[in-house]
């Protein structure tokens, strides 16, 4: 079973969805990725990644065989996925991967025109059907959400994360409903989603320890600094 964190999911949904719809700009290079992964249009959320991020996870997800590194000389090194092999879908299936990445969690009337221009002309009975064949795979790559409030359809969200749809979710559902934040968060997360709370955790310590060190360093060259001005200053003569 794959699992793909945040920036993960967006480099893999733009990876088919490029390949999809602009096929002579595909495979692509890192930049190329960094301006696809910020994009505003057809992005939820939009996101503002850096460099040294998109950098981090291709090279994570080439060590694990998600991502195929090409290399052409003195070319740009460019990016392929290999989701449709590791995981076996149809060309049908695999743009609805591509949107339920970049999107979260949408319903099949909403998937409708967003996958006809990946090629899945298909109505939203047929998209449902696809999305049923891929939920009833093993592993299940998809998951029918509950009805939300006010909603009309179910809303489908994929597999191949490690929660943040199913967090989204579950704000967006206490906002629609006027839960108070505080009584969604008490709601039980997960497992994914409490690794992926505890890694973030573990990362924000981190970065104060680093910073307490900096400041402390500064402390103590500015305190050196001005026991050596101190010791230099001229000394007043006696008599």
């Amino acid at each position: 079973m794959i699992n793909l964190d945040r920036t993960e999911q967006r480099i893999v949904g733009v990876l088919i969805e490029k390949q999809r719809t602009v096929p002579d700009s595909y495979p692509m290079t890192e930049n190329a990725l960094i301006n696809g992964c910020n994009q505003s249009s057809n992005r939820d959320p939009v996101l503002a990644l850096q460099h040294f991020e998109v950098a981090g996870a291709l090279m994570a997800m080439h060590g694990r065989a998600v991502v195929v590194r090409i290399e052409g000389g003195a070319r740009a090194v460019k990016y392929r996925h290999r989701i449709d092999e590791l995981l076996g879908v149809s060309e049908n299936q695999l743009a609805l991967l591509a949107e339920l990445l970049l999107r979260g969690p949408q319903a099949p009337g909403a998937l409708k025109s967003r996958v006809a221009r990946m090629g899945f002309h298909g109505t939203p009975q047929q998209i449902e059907e696809a999305l049923r064949e891929l939920a009833a795979g093993s592993p299940a790559l998809v998951m029918q959400e509950p009805r939300r409030p006010r909603e009309r359809d179910h809303r489908w969200r994929h597999l191949l994360g490690d929660g943040s749809a199913a967090v989204a979710g579950v704000v967006a559902e206490a906002a629609g409903a006027g839960v108070a934040p505080a009584v969604a968060a008490a709601r039980p997360l997960s497992d994914p989603v409490m690794q992926r709370l505890e890694e973030l955790e573990r990362r924000v310590a981190h970065l104060e320890r680093a910073l307490g060190e900096s400041a402390s360093g500064r402390v103590l060259d500015d305190a050196a600094i001005r026991a050596s001005d101190d010791d230099e200053s001229p000394r007043p003569r006696l008599g």
